[in-house]
C-alpha cells in the first residue's frame, strides 16, 4: 500500500500549474498579461525549465492562458483559472478521503491479523491443557467483583470446599499450568479445572460468580 504523500501529493509540474493559476485568480497575473519566461517561473517555482513548461501546458489545454512559439504565455481568463483552482481542491481533497478509507482498512486488517495471532496463541495454550490433561476441564474467569481476589489456592483449601482441581491459571494471556498452592488468584484470570457438575457451580458461588461462563 502505498503512503499518504504518495497518493495526495501533486507532482511538481501540477504545482506550477496550481500556484500560477492561483496568481491569475487572485489578480497578480491580469488577463492579458504575458507571464515570465520559462526560465524565470523555473528559478521562481524552483523547478526545472522542462517542469514549468510542463505546468504552463496544463494550464494552455484548460484555456486559461495561450502559449505561441517566441512569445511565451499570454493569461486568457480569470474565470476559468479560478475554475481550474476549484476542481483541483475537490480532486486532492477526495484523494485525501480515499488515503484515509485505505489507512483504516489497514488498521482494520493489522488488528484482525494481531486477533488471529492473540486466537492462535489461546489455542496453542488450551492444547497443551488438554495434552497434559486428556479430559475437558472447567473454565471461569474472575471479575473485578470476585470474591476472595488476592488469596492463594492454598487459602481458599479450594478441592476440600468444591471438589474441583485447578489444572492451570492463565493471567494477562499467559498459561501456567499445574500452579503452585500458593498462586494467588487476581481479577480477570482464567481458572481452568476438573471435577463434576456439581464442583463447578461450587466453584462459581466460591467467588461469587453469578453469570455463567
Amino acid at each position: 500500500m502505498r503512503s499518504v504523500n504518495s497518493e495526495v501529493r501533486s507532482s511538481k509540474y501540477q504545482q506550477v500549474a496550481v500556484a500560477v493559476a492561483k496568481r491569475i485568480a487572485d489578480g497578480d497575473y491580469e488577463v492579458g498579461e504575458k507571464l515570465k519566461s520559462r526560465s524565470t517561473l523555473a528559478s521562481t517555482f524552483n523547478v526545472s525549465p522542462e517542469t514549468a513548461r510542463k505546468g504552463l501546458n496544463i494550464l494552455a489545454d484548460m484555456h486559461i492562458v495561450s502559449l505561441k512559439h517566441g512569445s511565451g504565455a499570454i493569461v486568457l481568463s480569470k474565470e476559468k483559472a479560478e475554475d481550474f483552482l476549484k476542481n483541483y481542491e475537490s480532486t486532492h481533497s477526495i484523494a485525501m478521503i480515499k488515503n484515509k478509507i485505505r489507512e483504516n482498512i489497514k488498521k482494520q486488517v493489522d488488528e484482525l491479523e494481531s486477533l488471529t495471532d492473540l486466537v492462535d496463541e489461546y489455542l496453542l495454550q488450551s492444547q497443551s491443557v488438554s495434552r497434559k490433561y486428556p479430559f475437558t476441564p472447567y473454565e471461569i474467569i474472575l471479575t473485578e467483583s470476585a470474591s476472595h481476589l488476592g488469596e492463594s489456592i492454598r487459602d481458599l483449601n479450594i478441592w476440600h470446599q468444591t471438589g474441583a482441581t485447578i489444572v492451570g491459571i492463565e493471567h494477562e494471556g499467559i498459561l501456567l499450568l499445574s500452579p503452585s498452592p500458593y498462586a494467588v488468584l487476581e481479577p480477570g484470570d482464567h481458572i481452568f479445572f476438573v471435577g463434576d457438575d456439581l464442583a463447578y457451580s461450587r466453584l462459581k458461588n466460591l467467588f461469587n460468580l453469578n453469570v455463567g461462563l
